[in-house]
């Protein structure tokens, strides 16, 4: 069977683990190059090695994106390592909740930065590429469910996601004309290590026992579904492939059924 991006260029950010490690290692299983990002070129050494001992290209880039000179200078470090770009994945996001009465204002603009600001100057520094290029291309964001719904003391999580869905459709109708798609990817509980952290955090602070607590939530779904990161791997493929070729502008729920709008 032909590999679906073969020859494609790609760059996810928070490829270290989890969800966007998958989305990595899958792209590069099908043919793909990978910029596998992270916050340090050690912390990316794991995926970069999966990758190649299983025979796919990857190289490291890195940068603190709440930082946006480092951001910029990442952006150009994977343009040249790959010689230009296909696809990017803005992936990488943190978490955290309080009461808004509670919050400091670090803590919002912490959010906001990386999962909001930075996701938009990725896709300002990579964009021209995929401009110049002429060929289309694949953007692709991480936003959760969570950029669906109201959730007491999630606040700036929450957000920070329903802005991702916003900027993802305004960039999606400004570069439509140039077939470059741009979508979202909405999971819900996914098997990574920091929905563990999280859950285990929620399980601490309430009295609960962890491993049940971290079980019955992870499979509140329609499915009672143990979602597992390969889940949103293979979704991002679907969307990156030319199977997603005339899907654009879209927020899609990957939750079994836990979100239904």
């Amino acid at each position: 069977m032909a590999q679906r991006l073969a020859g494609k260029r790609a760059l996810v950010t928070g490829a270290a683990s989890g969800m966007g490690r998958a989305m990595a290692e899958t792209f590069a299983r099908e043919g793909a190059i990978v910029a596998v990002h992270a916050r340090s070129h050690e912390r990316a050494r794991d995926t970069v090695a999966s990758i190649t001992q299983a025979g796919g290209k990857a190289f490291a880039v890195a940068a603190d994106l709440a930082v946006s000179a480092e951001i910029k200078a990442m952006c150009a470090d994977a343009i040249t390592g790959l010689g230009g770009l296909d696809i990017l994945v803005n992936n990488a996001g943190v978490v955290d909740s309080a009461k808004v009465t509670e919050m400091s204002e670090e803590m919002w603009d912490w959010t906001m930065a990386v999962n909001l600001k930075a996701p938009f100057l990725v896709s300002k520094f990579t964009l021209p590429a995929m401009l110049a290029a002429g060929q289309g291309g694949s953007v692709i964001f991480n936003a959760s469910t969570n950029g669906k719904t109201a959730d007491a003391e999630w606040t700036a999580y929450n957000s920070s996601k329903h802005g991702v869905i916003g900027f993802m459709r305004c960039l999606a109708a400004e570069v439509g004309k140039a077939q470059i798609r741009v979508n979202a990817i909405c999971p819900g509980w996914i098997e990574t290590p920091l929905a563990h952290d999280i859950l285990g955090k929620i399980a601490k602070e309430s009295g609960q026992e962890t491993d049940r607590y971290y079980d019955s939530t992870m499979k509140t779904n329609m499915m009672g579904a143990l979602l597992p990161a390969s889940s949103a791997a293979d979704l991002a493929l679907f969307l990156a492939s030319d199977e997603g070729r005339y899907i654009t502008g879209q927020a899609i729920n990957l939750c079994a059924g836990l979100c239904t709008w």
